[in-house]
């Protein structure tokens, strides 16, 4: 029997498929001669967030603060450029990527109103609309955007891309897809209400956030959200409530609706909860094991390295 998961689309396309192919969008985008990019890259893939980590103290900024000077840092810098380009070529955000694709077909949602909120360089909305989906892609950074319509064109994939959230009308999605934002923004609470908003009856949230990931490589992620690891109450107080998802809520799922849902598969996330918790109280540890599992692939480096990266 074939496999469900074999129907899908790869999880990695280009540009992330190609050495080559990425180097000339990072070049085209940032406007940094080809050896500059080449050597960013390897350093990321050897040691994730190590541009943002330099670049954030550059700045004068203070970690795990939100700041006017935050603000003015996620518009300027280039290093998230490279940490997303490298994050999003690593085995575990692949396994994420396959994860909601299988629960998107279980669902028969592989059509769905997405919404990607905070896409970055757009590489989830090209993953849902070569699913099928229809999908709208929502990030705040121009460069960010610049890069990501570059990706839908390389594709072939349509995605419509809304420069603001003012024209955004109540239920209009099936689907929102919220990766690695919540733990950057000083209201996780508020955003919710505003994605519980925005979907349909019956819609899904899914979302993942490493709040208790507070280590030196990412000094963007705000101490005060810590508090939030684990916990699902903010998501109930939105009308949303937990119907799948994987052990360490790398995603969850949260179904609207006034009560959770009979066919909810809560079983791992149940487990996790607890575990996700303590993170709250021993976020080292949880940091330290978090930095291992999204690790990159070490064949990326080695080729990098091998075309004269250094």
């Amino acid at each position: 029997m074939t496999s469900v998961l074999a129907k899908l689309p790869p999880t990695i396309f280009p540009p992330l498929s190609s050495h080559e192919e990425l180097i000339a969008a990072l070049q085209d985008c940032t406007g940094e001669p080809r050896q500059t990019v080449m050597n960013k890259l390897l350093a990321e893939h050897e040691c994730g967030g190590v541009h943002v980590k330099r670049e954030a103290e550059e700045f004068g900024l203070t970690p795990y603060e939100w700041s006017d000077r935050l603000i003015e840092f996620y518009r300027t810098t280039k290093s998230f450029l490279y940490e997303s380009a490298v994050w999003n070529r690593s085995p575990l955000k692949q396994t994420i990527r396959a994860w909601i694709g299988g629960f998107l077909q279980r669902e028969k949602r592989l059509d769905a109103r997405i919404l990607l909120y905070g896409d970055g360089m757009g590489f989830d909305s090209t993953y849902c609309a070569l699913l099928g989906g229809r999908v709208t892609y929502f990030e705040p950074s121009e460069e960010c955007a610049a890069f990501a319509r570059k990706v839908f064109e390389q594709n072939g994939v349509t995605v419509t891309h809304i420069p603001d959230l003012k024209g955004l009308k109540d239920g209009e999605f099936d689907v929102v897809v919220c990766l690695d934002v919540l733990e950057h923004v000083p209201s996780p609470p508020e955003m919710i209400l505003s994605f519980s908003r925005w979907l349909a009856p019956g819609g899904f949230l899914i979302t993942h956030s490493p709040y208790f990931y507070l280590e030196p490589y990412h000094p963007t992620h705000l101490a005060s959200n810590r508090r939030y690891a684990g916990d699902d109450a903010m998501f109930k107080t939105a009308g949303l409530y937990p119907y799948d998802g994987r052990l360490f809520w790398d995603p969850i799922v949260l179904k609207k609706g006034t009560g959770p849902d009979p066919g909810r598969r809560t079983g791992q996330i149940a487990i996790g909860k607890p575990l996700l918790q303590s993170g709250r109280y021993i976020w080292p540890v949880h940091s330290q094991a978090a930095r291992i599992m999204s690790a990159s692939d070490s064949r990326w480096a080695r080729e990098l390295r091998a075309m004269g990266a250094s």
